[in-house]
């Protein structure tokens, strides 16, 4: 009741896994680790939209052949059209890209 998106705006909450198919640690961080645009525009993650869901951030460390699942909340306007996430994990410095469309 008290944890709603802006006037005109409303929460997404994108949900990864990853797979550490390296010999080492990784090291991921929702902030570091990921950067988002919604329709071209930068936008930052939401705690207030993280708030809606029981799942975990995506933060920590993946031992080698482990995984993380989780997820990265954004609050966007209500007629968004294409979020793109730009995923870089740590070992790589390649980023992975990520669009998701609104239907």
């Amino acid at each position: 009741e008290y944890n709603k998106p802006s006037d005109g705006n409303v929460f997404v909450l994108c949900e990864f896994e990853i797979e550490n198919s390296s010999d080492s640690d990784i090291s991921v961080s929702s902030i570091m680790s990921f950067e988002a645009y919604c329709d071209d525009y930068s936008i930052n993650e939401s705690f207030s939209a993280a708030l809606e869901t029981d799942k975990n951030t995506l933060d920590g460390t993946i031992a080698a052949g482990k995984k993380m699942n989780g997820v990265i909340a954004y609050e966007v306007p209500a007629g968004w059209s294409d979020i793109e996430i730009d995923f870089t994990p740590d070992f790589w410095g390649k980023s992975i890209k990520f669009i998701a469309k609104n239907n």
